[in-house]
């Protein structure tokens, strides 16, 4: 696939999916990798087509020694070739991991959003450009297939996703593959930093790239193609369900509780919507909430039972036809206060 119409396939896709829409300010996050080096390229080839303006961010996790502070130099050094804004952070990944009990992968991830979303506000930027590419979006919906993701789930990732904690994330790359992503930036005469770090199976999404996929694409060589175009689909059906409950959500939900007469002649996915939309008004949150939890409560209302326990020291109490949650306090049941 050739430099052209790689652009040119580029620029019809964010065009038929309306990627930058009401969008002109534009943070392009750049590791210095292929990926996010060919997404830099390719807005910057296109970026009067869609009428945007740029800037480049790189946060240097100090995790690869002098490997890193080069990344960031070469970042710097590619922003400045081409005339567009350059803005660099950093951060101690490994203290930030150590001191909340979570994976070095996970405390990179946090600290590169707090600093994007960070420079986003500061300079009043309309969004958050990502590469995230097809091969990502197929190796993201296996975790979650082998995490026992529902169909919810496998929508994992869209070309536009609004985040209340940092905002609007766009992500053009979808559709590509990262060996043609690599071509692109062969053929711009582009010199991609290698993170030697992918290359490790001891991640379990590295084991994904490098030992499972190989194997399941001996069985379907188009896989990642078909598992994108499976969460494509199955995006689109969710937000058709999540609309269709926010409808009936007012008839079926009143004064902080479900009505179980009203959640009766729902259909099990309208059923299932509803409780998790319940749930996140109710208590804020569903992140500590799994399937078996949103499935326990819709058996108490299906099958007429007293409640079930919840997260977060809560529990779903059904009583006379309503299902209230409430909060446990030293083994006693009082009404849980939002």
């Amino acid at each position: 696939m050739g430099d052209f119409f790689l652009l040119k396939q580029f620029i019809d896709i964010c065009a038929t999916e309306k990627i930058f829409d009401g969008v002109r300010k534009i943070l392009i996050a750049v590791s210095g990798g292929a990926d996010s080096l060919a997404l830099a390229e390719l807005l910057i080839n296109s970026r009067r087509r869609f009428d945007l303006e740029l800037a480049i961010a790189h946060f240097e996790h100090g995790l690869r020694g002098q490997d890193s502070v080069d990344d960031a130099s070469f970042v710097k050094t590619f922003a400045e070739t081409h005339d567009i804004k350059f803005i660099g952070g950093s951060g101690d990944v490994k203290s930030f991991a150590t001191e909340n009990k979570i994976s070095v992968e996970m405390a990179a991830r946090i600290l590169r959003y707090e600093f994007l979303t960070k420079i986003k506000g500061d300079l009043k930027f309309d969004a958050i450009t990502l590469a995230h590419h097809a091969d990502d979006h197929a190796e993201t919906i296996l975790m979650r297939l082998l995490r026992g993701a529902t169909s919810e789930g496998l929508a994992a990732m869209k070309f536009r996703t609004f985040s209340k904690d940092y905002g609007l994330l766009i992500r053009p790359l979808l559709r590509f593959r990262k060996a043609a992503l690599e071509n692109f930036c062969r053929q711009k005469n582009l010199s991609p930093r290698l993170d030697s770090t992918n290359l490790e199976t001891d991640a379990t999404r590295n084991k994904i790239r490098l030992e499972l996929i190989p194997t399941l694409e001996k069985f379907n060589p188009a896989l990642v193609e078909t598992l994108c175009r499976l969460s494509e689909v199955t995006a689109e059906e969710s937000d058709f369900i999540s609309a269709q409950a926010d409808k009936i959500f007012p008839a079926v939900v009143k004064d902080d509780c479900i009505l179980r007469a009203e959640f009766l002649k729902l259909h099990p996915a309208l059923q299932r919507a509803v409780i998790k939309k319940f749930l996140v008004q109710v208590t804020g949150s569903i992140k500590d909430f799994g399937f078996v939890h949103f499935e326990g409560v819709r058996k108490v209302l299906i099958n007429n039972l007293s409640g079930v326990e919840l997260p977060k020291n809560l529990r779903a109490n059904l009583r006379q036809g309503k299902l209230y949650i409430t909060k446990n306090f030293y083994g006693r049941v009082d009404c849980f206060e939002k």
